[in-house]
């Protein structure tokens, strides 16, 4: 019985992901281009609340999160600015990249 307990344990241990995962890294990425003002921003969870405009192809005029994989890109950041960046979008995750500041 120990054995087949750790046999199973094992197999376990070796699924690195979870079929939701598998399924998200298996979709392709899509870029979407996005331009609107810093409301806020969440630094433990590095998480800009935005007022963006259309995001053409993807989603309507409105106020929401968006995380930020790069710290650096997060930091250079503060409420107020106006900013264009990179959508990307993978199954129902996304992020933003190549955040620029606009005059």
């Amino acid at each position: 019985m120990r054995i087949l307990v750790l046999a199973l344990a094992l197999v376990l241990a070796s699924c690195s992901e979870t079929p939701r995962q598998q399924a998200q890294s298996s979709q392709p990425a899509k870029t979407y281009e996005l331009t609107g003002e810093v409301v806020s921003m969440d630094a433990p969870t590095q998480v800009l609340t935005i007022r963006h405009e259309e995001i053409k192809g993807w989603m309507e005029a409105m106020t929401m999160g968006f995380p930020v994989k790069e710290k650096a890109e997060f930091e250079k950041l503060k409420p107020g600015q106006k900013i264009k960046a990179s959508v990307i979008v993978q199954g129902d995750e996304f992020h933003l990249e190549k955040i620029s500041v606009l005059p």
